[in-house]
């Protein structure tokens, strides 16, 4: 995404911003000199017009007020809204007709000069709607199409309790998950970090469930696809103990089939990659998916599909052997217990690992400096621990599996300062911190380090559990 904020909104019925939605929108709207609105209903001059002074004048009234502004529908030719969509500081997708928007920004061949501009971008209703990477207008379709792929979401606008409404959502969702938006709600996607404000309801195989403020819409364990390169050169591999040990104990060889859950960029994958087992991988993240191919394409025995566990259908497989390292916990254990058991052979062995750093021990003062950053700067959209459902290693028992056992290996890692910023901005929380917070927290570390040396150490503690169905 190249957008320097994405904004979904439901609909405003009092024609007045919230103060919390305006906060943000005031934050990010620094340069006002072109607006530019892309309309839905682009036969209708008067209503356009009439839309396009109510929504800047709600702009104006939180001290927004634009330059200029544009309407683009069918008063403009292809090459007049192509110039307007690249100028634009702000790009607003209005309400109205969402099939006919769309209908109209192919037509004028705006949909690459959308993508690619560095605009704000905001949409509301259809807008909203158009801006996912699979739109859905129920009223019109409960089969989805293409939208602009601004984002990996499903919008729904409006949310009503109308039984009509609601059964319509729901044979929807059966074939993909749907942000439901009541008005005055909004959800913002930036630099990766993705929150909302109101209220939203997550509606997911026919099962409705509000989302609380600051929880995750298109999953936070997405946040890693945003940056594969620094991914790859800065999260730690694990142990060579832990392999030796790992693979001895599930006998994995050439004529076993191993499954690894989330492999990121292969900080877990060399290994047991190299014992020759006929190796499949699953990855959520494009970008990181990408990165795997790249890495490990022409390995015979690799195979990689880019999707979500939760969902993918992997058609009577059977594994050996199925692992994570620090990728499992993401899933709801309600979810990732029985489906892993299911894909297991009898006897297959399920093995979760993470690590445990530790850079308290080897310089208690360096400690207390950084911790004295992270209290004044560390203000995440959302906590590491509020991000996901809760997750136990030692449930895994309470869903069918035997011979749960935990062992801890031991390394240790060394960072100059700014490899340690780097390394910290790989973590999803951290990279969730909202400016003006985020710049001041990863300059206050880089700054701390130094002075203590410019070394920071790392004792580490490799953590694998293993646990097999009978």
């Amino acid at each position: 995404m190249n957008a320097k904020l994405l904004g979904f909104f439901s609909g405003f019925p009092t024609h007045h911003f919230t103060d919390e939605i305006a906060g943000v929108l005031k934050q990010e709207l620094q340069s006002r000199s072109s607006l530019v609105f892309i309309s839905a209903w682009p036969e209708d001059d008067t209503k356009n017009d009439e839309d396009a002074e109510g929504m800047h004048g709600m702009l104006a009234e939180r001290g927004m007020a634009f330059d200029r502004h544009d309407v683009i529908d069918h008063r403009k030719t292809p090459e007049e809204a192509g110039k307007l969509v690249t100028a634009a500081d702000c790009l607003f997708l209005m309400g109205g007709n969402a099939t006919k928007q769309m209908r109209m920004i192919r037509d004028m061949d705006l949909t690459d000069k959308i993508r690619n501009s560095k605009a704000v971008i905001l949409g509301v209703s259809a807008g909203a709607i158009n801006m996912g990477k699979k739109s859905l207008d129920i009223w019109e379709s409960t089969i989805p199409y293409d939208g602009l792929g601004l984002a990996d979401i499903t919008i729904k606008s409006h949310y009503e309790e109308g039984e009509e409404f609601v059964e319509k959502l729901k044979e929807a969702s059966e074939e993909l998950p749907i942000c439901a938006m009541e008005d005055e709600s909004a959800i913002f996607l930036r630099d990766g970090t993705m929150w909302q404000l109101g209220k939203i309801h997550l509606v997911n195989k026919g099962r409705i469930t509000p989302i609380t403020n600051g929880e995750s819409l298109t999953e936070y364990r997405k946040t890693f696809d945003t940056i594969p390169e620094q991914f790859d050169r800065f999260r730690p591999r694990y142990s060579a103990e832990l392999f030796e040990h790992l693979i001895a104990e599930a006998k994995i060889g050439p004529e076993k089939s191993v499954l690894e859950i989330g492999p990121g960029t292969g900080q877990a994958t060399d290994p047991i990659l190299d014992t020759g087992c006929d190796y499949h991988a699953i990855e959520l993240g494009e970008h990181l998916y990408a990165k795997m191919k790249e890495k490990y394409g022409n390995r015979q025995n690799f195979h990689i599909v880019n999707d979500d566990f939760i969902t993918h259908d992997f058609g009577g497989q059977k594994f050996d052997m199925i692992y994570s390292a620090a990728t499992i916990q993401w899933i709801p254990e309600r979810v990732a217990f029985p489906k892993t058991l299911e894909l297991l052979k009898p006897g297959g062995v399920l093995a979760m690992m993470f690590l445990i750093g530790d850079y308290r021990t080897p310089n208690e003062e360096l400690y207390r400096n950084i911790q004295k950053v992270y209290d004044e700067y560390y203000k995440p959209v959302t906590l590491y621990k509020d991000m996901k459902e809760p997750f136990d290693y030692r449930h895994a028992t309470d869903y069918g599996y035997v011979d749960l056992v935990r062992r801890d290996f031991c390394g240790k890692r060394v960072f100059d300062a700014d490899e340690y910023v780097l390394y910290c901005g790989t973590h999803s929380d951290h990279m969730m911190i909202l400016e003006p917070y985020k710049t001041k927290f990863f300059e206050g570390l880089r700054s701390a380090v130094k002075e203590g040396g410019n070394r920071v150490e790392f004792r580490d503690t490799y953590v694998l559990y293993t646990a097999k169905r009978p």
